[in-house]
């Protein structure tokens, strides 16, 4: 119900569940291979989502707007996701410090 308010307010209906699961795609849908380098551009311009297309950002928008209780929740869903993210990227030395965390590792070209 939170969550729904959120995006009335800032989004758009479904904008959440569509971040969570882009994000889970990130996180588990790079094929086996141990190290996954993640790529923050969608390959498609028109399939942009309106908040520019980084569905992790999105998240932590949620998770900053909801009321405690909810974020907290949030924050336990997205916990295992970004704890599997951070254990299968590499840490970009040349990131600018102040990027949020998930966009301080490396990327594809």
């Amino acid at each position: 119900m939170e969550i729904a308010r959120a995006e009335r307010h800032q989004y758009e209906p479904g904008a959440a569940h569509r971040a969570l699961s882009a994000w889970r795609e990130t996180v588990y849908g790079r094929g086996a291979s141990w190290i996954i380098y993640p790529s923050w551009y969608d390959d498609c311009p028109c399939c942009q989502s309106p908040w520019g297309g980084d569905h992790r950002e999105t998240l932590e928008a949620f998770c900053l707007a909801l009321p405690r209780r909810a974020a907290r929740e949030l924050r336990a869903v997205l916990a295992p996701l970004d704890a599997r993210f951070l254990a299968r990227t590499l840490n970009d030395p040349y990131a600018p410090p102040g990027d949020p965390w998930w966009r301080r590792r490396l990327e594809t070209a």
